[in-house]
């Protein structure tokens, strides 16, 4: 991973998060690109994946909207190694598309685990319901919270890739629009912490914005990109 961040503006929120362009970053216009909301449509997939491939460098990156959340599946598909996606997230996203099957936000999971050969595992911390498979080891919400090595002990490859829906996390912390979970801020840096103690961490993605609380998802934005970025060999911007 590269210390820098990949802001994808599909929805001009990054437009109200100012202090987060004093990192080091790319920006990428995606607000053009028509059936992008919510589905993915084939051609709007080709278009998101040409302007991606543009970046100079792959670090961390920055969506937008939960709405956006399966451009993760784009960023899935350029690791060769086999890794695990860990994912923090209210909702599992495994949702299968039957009757129209687009790639979706709410199933783009499921999709990966089909089309990405490499992926060979998903740990899911914090949602709202549990998914039972034996590819799949889910820590949904609850009065409890889960030790931090626990988490890693559940991951049975080197190499990881980190997915944050903020719809995680308590609306003290961040606010999306999408109904929300349980967890701190603080335990959520914490997890990140220990996943590139103990880890290989080959991308992060954030996602869970919403333009009416744009102070809120600042500040936890930063924060996470300083929790990121202090794992790695270049210093962020101040």
């Amino acid at each position: 991973m590269h210390p820098s961040v990949t802001f994808l503006n599909f929805d001009n929120t990054y437009t109200w998060q100012r202090n987060l362009l004093r990192f080091p970053h790319e920006w990428i216009d995606m607000y053009d690109i028509e059936g992008t909301n919510l589905y993915c449509d084939d051609h709007a997939m080709q278009e998101i994946e040409k302007r991606l491939a543009r970046r100079h460098t792959r670090g961390m990156t920055l969506i937008g909207s939960g709405n956006y959340h399966y451009v993760s599946y784009v960023l899935l598909k350029q690791f060769h190694e086999p890794f695990t996606l860990v994912l923090f997230d209210h909702h599992t996203d495994m949702n299968e598309q039957t009757l129209f099957p687009l790639l979706s936000c709410g199933s783009w999971v499921s999709y990966a685990q089909k089309h990405v050969p490499t992926l060979k595992h998903v740990v899911i911390i914090g949602s709202a319901t549990s998914y039972v498979s034996s590819h799949v080891t889910t820590f949904p919400k609850n009065d409890v919270t889960y030790a931090p090595m626990t988490i890693v002990r559940a991951i049975p490859t080197k190499h990881v890739y980190i997915s944050i829906d903020k719809d995680v996390l308590r609306p003290q912390d961040a606010q999306t629009n999408w109904d929300q979970g349980t967890m701190s801020l603080q335990m959520l840096l914490i997890y990140i912490d220990y996943l590139f103690r103990y880890k290989h961490v080959l991308g992060v993605d954030v996602c869970g914005e919403d333009r009416t609380f744009c102070v809120k998802n600042e500040q936890a934005n930063e924060a996470i990109i300083r929790a990121c970025f202090k794992h790695m060999p270049i210093s962020s911007a101040s």
